[in-house]
């Protein structure tokens, strides 16, 4: 993860991290202005399955990977669902809400939910390192095989340095002593989904590996309407 003046992105990050903003805060990528303990509205456009949840800003993380010689950064907002009907912790839900720069100078926002997680396999890190760069998710219920293909026919990982804020202040920014620099390999694919009438929308499909631990999140999603 090569960056400008002969740094890389990861002590780029990790100076900002240490450097605390001179104890304001570190300032950080956020284009939804959200905070951590921020209520997030899930229209039901989005899915039937979160209508009886009420989802909240745990943690919020930087992404910061090199496209094209430039940082390009998108942003994560970790939602916790709680079930407004039970309040029944072991029906929580796990959702992220990814922001990523588009052409237009504006953002596309796509909900993800955690499919799967599990620790260090070599068996399955043969897999997203195949050369084909095919991914099948199986419903294990149903049996159903969904394929996904990696996005813009990539093969390569994407090297990610990660800034992980746990708290935040009023005015947006990284409490002091609050953020913490992380790691991640991830893999991103997509797949083509028939709505009827001819119409068709993108879902996709993250795997994001903990370049420190070796843990594997699958991360599955569609576009987000707010």
């Amino acid at each position: 993860m090569t960056a400008s003046k002969g740094k890389t992105l990861w002590e780029m990050l990790c100076e900002r991290v240490h450097g605390g903003g001179n104890g304001s805060g570190v300032a950080f990528e956020n284009p939804l202005d959200l905070r951590v303990g921020s209520p997030v509205p899930i229209a039901y456009s989005n899915g039937p399955e979160f209508a009886d949840y009420s989802f909240t800003v745990q943690e919020i993380r930087e992404y910061n990977r090199i496209v094209s010689g430039q940082n390009f950064r998108f942003t994560d907002y970790a939602l916790r669902g709680t079930n407004t009907k039970s309040f029944d912790a072991t029906q929580a839900m796990t959702l992220r809400l990814r922001t990523v720069p588009n052409a237009a100078s504006g953002h596309d926002s796509f909900l993800l939910r955690l499919y799967d997680e599990f620790g260090f396999a070599e068996d399955f890190l043969g897999v997203l390192k195949d050369d084909t760069g095919v991914f099948e998710a199986k419903d294990d219920k149903t049996g159903v095989t969904d394929t996904f293909t990696r996005i813009n026919d990539l093969r390569d990982s994407w090297q990610a340095a990660v800034l992980v804020v746990a708290e935040t202040t009023p005015d947006g920014k990284a409490s002091p002593g609050k953020s913490s620099p992380l790691k991640v390999e991830y893999w991103d694919y997509w797949r083509d989904v028939d709505l009827g009438s001819g119409n068709t929308a993108k879902e996709f499909f993250f795997v994001e590996q903990n370049s420190d631990t070796g843990w594997f999140q699958l991360w599955r999603g569609r576009e987000f309407f707010s």
